[in-house]
């Protein structure tokens, strides 16, 4: 199978989805894995460091400050938004994955979004007790939400799909030892 996973711009959102991954190839030794995110963002790094490929869009936050310049940011920002959407859905037709998932950040917006539109099966991961806005837009229609915190389901769409999983840890993590 093919899995795709997006997510970035905290190590918080990056973190996760590196766990996901290396357990699916774990459990399926043939598993394509490929991630998406920022141009120039950490997970850009962190990713090329846990062996996974890496394809990047271009997207940004809006600003939620009324000033001349967030204004203007945020201009630049819609503009991103759209074609950060074109741009995953070339990346899911040239990869054609089995599965979508994302761990939130701002990129996981366009490409979870470009995969629903596609029929691709999708899920979404939230890691905090308050879900961010990315969670809370896609939560409408991805296929499944898995919740860290049985509590963020009170903030998203009554009709979402959402089974607590609690955080993927990376493998390091689980068996450090206490020192270390």
């Amino acid at each position: 199978m093919k899995y795709l996973l997006a997510g970035g711009g905290t190590a918080g959102h990056i973190n996760p989805a590196i766990a996901i991954a290396t357990v699916i190839t774990e459990k399926e030794p043939d598993a394509q894995i490929l991630f998406v995110g920022n141009e120039g963002g950490m997970e850009q790094k962190l990713v090329a460091q846990a062996g996974f490929d890496f394809k990047t869009i271009k997207i940004s936050g809006f600003s939620r400050k009324l000033t001349p310049k967030a204004f203007a940011h945020n201009i630049k920002t819609a503009a991103r938004a759209l074609t950060a959407t074109i741009a995953a859905g070339k990346i899911i037709k040239e990869f054609a994955p089995d599965y979508c998932i994302g761990t939130g950040g701002y990129v996981s917006g366009p490409v979870i979004k470009a995969a629903i539109k596609a029929g691709i099966k999708t899920a979404v991961h939230e890691q905090n007790a308050f879900p961010g806005v990315t969670t809370k837009m896609l939560s409408k229609n991805a296929g499944v939400v898995m919740l860290a915190q049985e509590g963020a389901k009170a903030y998203l769409n009554k009709k979402s799909n959402c089974v607590l999983t609690g955080n993927p840890l990376k493998k390091e993590i689980i068996t450090a030892k206490k020192p270390e």
